[in-house]
Parts: structure tokens; sequence; C-alpha cells
């Protein structure tokens, strides 16, 4: 056989959770950030604004993340924060726009733990309750 399939873990779950989805919606991307670099290490020299959109709340979560690692790849930076400033129904149509602080990736300071490479649909779970949200997602490595 000239090709075969090996199996592989190159994935990690991210599970965030907050009172309002605002709050899980940072926290999820806080901890996608902490897996790449230590957060204490990035300045605030920068401040990049993204917006990601979905059908729900889940594809909202996942889409977020790639538009948070797209943005690192293009502008070759690095993120110690980010703060959402809306996120809005309209329809069925969800959006989210916020800020990233951060600057752009030093080697000699940065010492990079992680290469997440996307958020994946895998794993989605969204769960929102009275004691608030919880989003759940698998990220590949």
């Amino acid at each position: 056989m000239p090709w075969e399939l090996l199996d592989h873990q190159a994935d990690i779950g991210l599970q965030a959770t907050g009172e309002t989805l605002e709050q899980a919606l940072a926290d999820g991307v806080r901890g996608m950030l902490s897996l790449m670099v230590d957060p204490d290490t990035v300045t605030h020299q920068v401040t990049w604004e993204v917006r990601a959109s979905g059908n729900d709340p889940g594809s909202l979560f996942v889409d977020l993340l790639n538009s948070v690692l797209a943005t690192k790849d293009i502008h070759n930076a690095f993120f110690h924060d980010i703060v959402i400033d809306a996120v809005e129904q309209i329809g069925d149509d969800w959006r989210v726009s916020c800020r990233l602080f951060g600057e752009p990736i030093n080697l000699k300071r940065h010492e990079v733990d992680s290469d997440v490479k996307a958020a994946t649909y895998g794993g989605l779970r969204v769960e929102h309750d009275e004691r608030g949200w919880l989003l759940r997602c698998l990220l590949d490595l």
C-alpha cells in the first residue's frame, strides 16, 4: 500500500466560562494565548481590532479564536490581553468586535510554548444557564 493513516495526538481541548458571553469569549481567547506564550512576557505596544461572526455562539467562539490566530500570523505578533467591545445578535447572525493588545514577536524575549494552528469544531460544546456560559472546542496544535 503506498499510503497509510497514522494516529496523531495534535489537539488540546479549550474550555472557557463566564457569567456573560463576553466574559466566556474573552477568557477563551486568553486561554488560547497562554498556550502559545506567557502573556506576562508580552507588552502593550500595539492594539489590533478583530471582528468575528457566526451562526450561533459556538461558531462565533471558533471564528473568534481563528481570527485571533490570523491576526497573530498576519502581524507576526503575540498578545497579552483582549477586550471584547461588543457582542450582538442580528437575526441568526452573531458578531463580536474586540481589541487585542500586544507586540511584534521577539524570540529573544518570547519563549514559544505551543504553536496553535487552528480552532476547530471538534468537541464543540456550548451551554448557557442561570450561572452563565460554557464554551468548549478543540485546538489543533
